[in-house]
């Protein structure tokens, strides 16, 4: 499903519930969209040309440090979770694609708290190596990320009940 442009920014369009409908996007274009309801799920399609680093850089309509009410995920073109971060205010993630191909952000409310303001979502991609990143699910012994000694890895625990 193709988005409006206006100014530089696409505007979010429904019905991007799904992987199925998620909303075309663009590398470095401002996305602004909006949580119709607290069930509400807007879910947008970018195509990664190289593995490497990406940044979601997250502008929520509140600043609240204590309560968490947008959930934002990054998932692969299977709808795996990849990476999933919460907040209350405005905030920039890293994390990495091992390989070309779709990749989905998917922005929605948390469990226990809904904001209905426009929020914006700018997903940035640079072509490099993903070996320094966690990335979901990684769990348990069977499921953790493969490591080298000596070398530095990143990780963001998503939720409070999160194990990297």
């Amino acid at each position: 499903m193709v988005m409006s442009t206006y100014q530089g920014q696409s505007n979010e369009s429904e019905s991007n519930d799904t992987i199925a409908t998620a909303n075309d996007a663009s590398l470095g274009t401002p996305i602004a969209g909006q949580l119709a309801t607290n069930a509400d799920l807007d879910v947008f399609k970018f195509v990664i040309s190289a593995s490497g680093t990406v940044t979601l850089n997250f502008d929520s309509p509140i600043d609240n440090r204590f309560s968490e009410f947008f959930q934002l995920g990054w998932y692969d073109s299977n709808g795996v979770l990849l990476s999933l971060f919460e907040t209350g205010v405005d905030q920039t993630y890293t994390v990495g694609a091992e390989a070309a191909g779709t990749y989905y952000a998917a922005v929605s409310a948390t469990q226990y708290y809904y904001d209905s303001g426009q929020y914006n979502l700018t997903v940035s991609h640079m072509a490099g190596s993903a070996d320094a990143f966690e990335s979901e699910s990684n769990d348990t012994i069977a499921t953790a990320n493969d490591a080298s000694l000596g070398t530095p890895i990143a990780g963001q625990l998503a939720t409070n009940a999160d194990l990297d």
